[in-house]
């Protein structure tokens, strides 16, 4: 009894029975040499033979099933490539699934540091191999038995915070950024959108309704709402009326179906490299992302007392991520609301009586 795989790229299952071959085909892919192991295992224990393990797919097979089946939005989608083809499957890809040990993903830590990354992202990686792994044992039928390094420890995820810009920095940011940018860094303050593709980039001017003083977001898919209704600050109304003042003076009918923030009339899906220049013109040398953005409009709405089920629905997440990555903003909040308790009508405490002898 074996396993094999044709040519053709079809799996089958072979054996001898009453001195005649047999053979069961499996078509296709890594289903079908799973199928076919299967089988494999199965005439082996009818027989009374000792089981044997078969040495089953590669890592690299595992993770290009998780890759094409495993629902992600496009920037999930595109982070997960860039870490599997640009480190992970270089380095354990041949390996069998059911052979990977804890030992292995030891080499690997090793030779990512080598290669001067950081724990945080060789932690990402780690993650991201555990991950393909338990996925591949939780497919009916499973695709192999066991996570092997399920238990393995990577090296820790420092949670590094970045501060928010503050307002001057934020001020010299805006006065150094290119008109599209500008545009981008106002409405991520007062708007508080995930500023990516997804999100803020795509806010179209048939987004905006200016009677109801709001902007419509499709939500990225991170558990909260798949679209909400934000209201427009007063301080964004403005420039928003001359943003697209601006835009139907140059582009006629077109102006009304363009993104709001755009390049010369064509929609763009990164500021990346925008706000590198803008921070380089600014003279600012810190680590800070057009993420932080968001970071600031959030951090600033719990510290004027936002409630956080109301704020979570404006920035399009759930109130327990916001208390777990906002907790050093909250806890701030606690301590002022115990602070704010008054004080009880009472006078000075009595002194313990040293002879009094409680009664039990």
């Amino acid at each position: 009894m074996a396993v094999k795989q044709l040519p053709d790229g079809r799996w089958i299952c072979y054996w001898n029975e009453a001195g005649k071959r047999k053979k069961e085909y499996f078509g296709r892919g890594i289903d079908a040499e799973a199928n076919a192991r299967r089988r494999n295992d199965a005439l082996n224990l009818r027989r009374g033979r000792p089981h044997i393990r078969q040495v089953g797919p590669t890592f690299f097979d595992l993770a290009k099933e998780y890759y094409s089946r495993k629902g992600f939005d496009r920037k999930p989608h595109e982070s997960l490539s860039y870490r599997l083809d640009g480190a992970i499957l270089p380095i354990i890809g041949h390996i069998r699934a059911m052979h990977l040990t804890g030992n292995h993903l030891e080499d690997y830590v090793v030779q990512r540091r080598l290669d001067k990354i950081k724990d945080n992202s060789i932690a990402r990686e780690i993650t991201d191999i555990k991950a393909i792994l338990t996925w591949a044992t939780r497919r009916t039928p499973p695709l192999i038995p066991i996570n092997t390094v399920r238990d393995f420890k990577g090296p820790a995820a420092t949670d590094t915070i970045i501060m928010p810009p503050e307002p001057e920095e934020l001020a010299a940011i805006y006065a150094a950024a290119a008109a599209h940018l500008q545009r981008f860094i106002l409405l991520a303050s007062y708007l508080g959108a995930r500023p990516g593709a997804t999100e803020l980039l795509s806010l179209a001017w048939s987004s905006v309704s200016w009677s109801g003083r709001s902007v419509r977001i499709i939500s990225a898919d991170k558990g909260g709402p798949p679209s909400r209704y934000v209201p427009l600050h007063q301080n964004l109304i403005g420039p928003m009326e001359e943003w697209q003042q601006a835009d139907r003076a140059r582009y006629g009918r077109l102006a009304d179906t363009m993104r709001i923030v755009h390049y010369w009339g064509q929609p763009i899906t990164t500021i990346k490299r925008a706000w590198r220049e803008a921070l380089k013109r600014a003279g600012i040398t810190r680590r800070i992302r057009p993420y932080d953005l968001r970071h600031r409009f959030v951090t600033t709405a719990l510290e004027q007392g936002a409630d956080i089920g109301a704020l979570a629905d404006i920035v399009g997440s759930r109130p327990e991520t916001l208390r777990k990555h906002y907790q050093h903003v909250t806890r701030e909040m606690h301590r002022q609301t115990i602070a704010r308790m008054p004080a009880l009508p009472v006078g000075p405490s009595k002194e313990l009586d040293p002879n009094c002898v409680p009664k039990t």
